[in-house]
């Protein structure tokens, strides 16, 4: 394949996080669910002020392992391929590799979402290696900058960044390809400029690792903060930087958020309350686990849990179905849904749309 097929290629791949991207892409054609967001607990060391889930406002704290259990066992009716582990950190549960074992045995790929700082105890990160194998963990650390780090985040800015920094090698330690490791950044107004891309080019080129750049999204914590909120410009220079860093030569590439539409097309999460929603970052649920299984709310509500309007750009007016990166990306969804109500809706933090890319 020639260099700019192989960019393409790596903007679907990598955008889709999965090791296993071309099922993925096939579960989004057939709408299906290729993976379970699980979202574990809602308890987490890092202390982001702007999370979008902060755990001092929920009702509930974690899933139950039961209630975990019974979700695995749905899904594996629905021949889902993966489980993404959430949190909070889904790493601060006692019971995270038991799970993940069970998960394991039922023929799952695990793949984690975590702060990366339980990941410095090395028994932690050699055990959360052997948990993903075939699968993704993911890491996430906005600035290697102390000073911006504490703005955005409570507690020892640098005792958090190494320990982060200290499990990634852990990882790498243990025999985890650095290609299945994945640096969450998200996007905040303090990163605008030389501290995003510094830290881009850290993970991307020092490190070996994908980089999941998101936005900041004015729900929870975030809402107390409107200053965080980058502008379209910035957003702009922010996904440009990314694209020349992580995907140079390509073709296609992404708007407000580093996965693109196979990956948000094809997974449901199931928050710590029960709720099934399309995105861990949209809160609203169509059914909770506690009154319907999983397989029974996704049959009734597949259409709503796997945004099937945004494949019909006859039907649906918004401009992420019919612009030039409709290929890969669809915008944020759960940016559409905070911003405009409709979680088919425009992205309004998409700064090609706003331009008329």
């Amino acid at each position: 394949m020639h260099e700019r097929g192989r960019s393409s290629n790596t903007v679907i791949t990598r955008g889709c996080l999965h090791p296993g991207a071309d099922d993925a892409v096939r579960y989004f054609e057939e709408e299906r669910v290729y993976s379970v967001q699980i979202e574990s607990t809602l308890a987490c060391p890092q202390g982001c002020r702007y999370c979008y889930a902060p755990a001092d406002t929920a009702a509930v704290q974690a899933l139950s392992s039961e209630d975990i259990g019974a979700v695995l066992f749905s899904a594996a009716t629905m021949d889902v391929r993966a489980v993404d582990w959430l949190g909070g950190d889904p790493l601060v549960r006692e019971d995270w590799y038991d799970l993940a074992e069970h998960a394991r045995d039922l023929g799952f790929v695990n793949n984690i979402w975590s702060s990366g700082i339980p990941l410095a105890d090395p028994r932690v990160a050699e055990r959360a290696a052997a948990a993903t194998e075939g699968g993704f963990i993911s890491v996430h650390l906005d600035t290697l900058d102390p000073a911006v780090y504490a703005l955005l985040h409570d507690g020892d800015a640098g005792a958090k960044i190494r320990a982060i920094r200290r499990g990634i090698a852990n990882l790498l330690a243990c025999g985890k390809p650095a290609s299945e490791l994945v640096s969450c950044i998200t996007f905040t107004r303090p990163l605008a400029g030389s501290d995003l891309e510094r830290t881009m080019r850290y993970f991307c080129e020092e490190v070996g690792m994908a980089i999941c750049l998101t936005q900041i999204c004015t729900v929870g914590q975030a809402c107390r903060h409107p200053e965080w909120v980058p502008t379209l410009d910035e957003i702009r220079d922010a996904c440009l930087a990314r694209d020349a860093i992580c995907y140079p030569g390509a073709s296609h590439s992404f708007g407000t958020m580093d996965v693109n539409k196979f990956y948000c097309g094809s997974v449901v999460c199931v928050t710590a309350d029960g709720d099934v929603t399309p995105c861990s970052v949209i809160r609203e649920g169509f059914g909770n686990i506690h009154d319907q299984s999983l397989r029974q709310i996704v049959e009734e509500h597949r259409d709503e849990l796997l945004f099937s309007r945004m494949k019909q750009p006859a039907e649906n007016p918004s401009p992420c179905t019919w612009c030039e990166q409709s290929a890969v990306c669809w915008g944020c969804r759960a940016m559409a849904y905070y911003e405009t109500g409709d979680a088919c809706g425009p992205d309004p933090k998409c700064w090609r749309a706003a331009h008329g890319r």
